[in-house]
């Protein structure tokens, strides 16, 4: 699907020998170079992220001589996977590829990806201490039915922004409760301003409301629950919402980021990884602010997206080898604090927000601290074989509820069992 909108580039839907420090750069020599293991990385990023992406590559390389990485964007993350299934079959497969968690249940039943477990925990693995510094959010989702497969790299977290200006006007405050949102909506609703905007493919946050609400769309022994207690009671919220005209979906604009900078809402809900957006392409004298999602009664979470790296099979032992060397560099203390402040997306460890220079960072950028502490109720989804292919129907049903063209007791009994019809056919 293509998409005009300014957040393009950050919201495409939906890495030294050491793991705690970064060394140095040092370039190497033309003859360290001859004897450098070269693999390959496909990429899905554009814009500033894929020049922090280049930067992380180059700094690689240049501060060690084992090792040699190319990375080659290959279009969207739809595009990329299509690609990857192309080159499984014709054995063109590269070292590694940055996709999301959610494709590994398909990857792996097509024989494709490489489980790193033996790697993860050699000697050249992680430690106990290393895991620790990871966000657990990131770490629960390295795994599909018990084995390591993919490391975390661009992750975002969904925040609230609001409109400092109109809550200043109306006399209101961030709202802590998703009663909050509604309440306030009552209140400006006569002056044609709307409580709360949200984008239009509104899955990754769904499910995370959905689980805040009481159950997740797909349970932890990896069963769709698209009719439970979390997506009936999501649903009921935000489809009574938008009818009493406090909640507005972005429809055809796709986005609501254009219509929340032009002030005709309190709140928007999107990606972290739209603060950069927002900062460059407001008015500005647009004032804003960033904060966590609301709450449910007395659950708070946020829906982290993004993607993550993964090995491909076929790789000789060296090569599996150097390929992991750059998937625990890219988790290092530095190089995540680096990226993070180059591409607008979230640190993975606890210590490089320790960092002096990210401290600075997040002093001048206090927008960010948001997306930092989000990650403390972090949540992603599990997934099961089949769900590439079951995504879209999901998507199309949460525009239909939002549109209002269909009711929830419609969508989500039939949603229910696409899930289960893709899930047992698998893709």
């Amino acid at each position: 699907m293509k998409r005009n909108h300014w957040l393009t580039w950050l919201l495409a839907v939906p890495l030294l020998v050491g793991f705690a420090t970064v060394i140095k750069p040092q370039p190497a020599s033309a003859s360290q170079t001859k004897k450098r293991v070269n693999i390959t990385l496909w990429h899905a990023m554009t814009g500033p992220s894929e020049k922090a992406l280049a930067d992380m590559v180059t700094d690689y390389n240049h501060a060690q001589s084992k090792v040699h990485v190319t990375a080659l964007y290959q279009g969207n993350y739809g595009d990329l996977q299509k690609k990857i299934m192309a080159a499984g079959k014709s054995n063109t497969l590269p070292a590694l590829g940055q996709l999301g968690y959610s494709a590994v249940p398909d990857l792996q039943s097509h024989q494709l990806i490489q489980p790193i477990t033996k790697l993860v925990n050699g000697k050249q693995g992680l430690t106990k201490k290393d895991f620790a510094d990871l966000y657990p959010t990131f770490t629960k989702n390295m795994t599909y039915k018990k084995s390591y497969y993919t490391t975390p790299l661009n992750k975002s977290p969904r925040l609230l922004f609001y409109n400092k200006a109109l809550l200043k006007k109306y006399h209101l405050t961030v709202p802590k409760t998703w009663q909050d949102i509604a309440n306030d909506g009552a209140k400006v609703k006569q002056d044609n301003i709307t409580a709360l905007g949200i984008d239009a493919g509104f899955d990754i946050e769904f499910a995370g409301i959905a689980q805040e609400f009481g159950s997740p769309i797909i349970n932890n022994r990896l069963k769709p629950e698209m009719n439970s207690k979390g997506p009936k009671a999501t649903s009921a919220y935000f489809v009574d919402n938008i009818k009493k005209g406090y909640i507005k979906p972005a429809g055809s604009d796709k986005y609501y980021s254009g219509a929340f900078t032009q002030g005709k809402s309190l709140f928007y809900i999107s990606s972290s990884s739209a603060i950069q957006a927002i900062q460059t392409h407001a008015p500005k004298d647009f004032s804003w602010g960033t904060a966590e999602m609301p709450a449910y009664k007395s659950t708070r979470l946020s829906a982290v997206g993004g993607a993550d790296l993964m090995m491909f099979k076929g790789l000789s032992t060296a090569k599996q080898k150097a390929a992991w060397n750059f998937m625990k560099y890219s988790m290092s203390t530095k190089a995540s604090a680096k990226w993070s402040q180059a591409s607008g997306y979230v640190p993975v460890r606890k210590s490089s927000v320790k960092l002096a220079s990210y401290k600075q960072y997040l002093k001048q950028n206090p927008n960010q601290q948001t997306a930092v502490d989000s990650l403390n109720i972090g949540v992603q989804q599990p997934t099961f074989k089949g769900y590439s292919a079951f995504r879209q129907d999901y998507i199309t049903a949460i525009d239909d509820m939002f549109s209002l063209r269909k009711t929830p007791k419609q969508v989500l009994p039939d949603l229910q069992n696409k899930a289960l019809a893709a899930q047992k056919n698998g893709n």
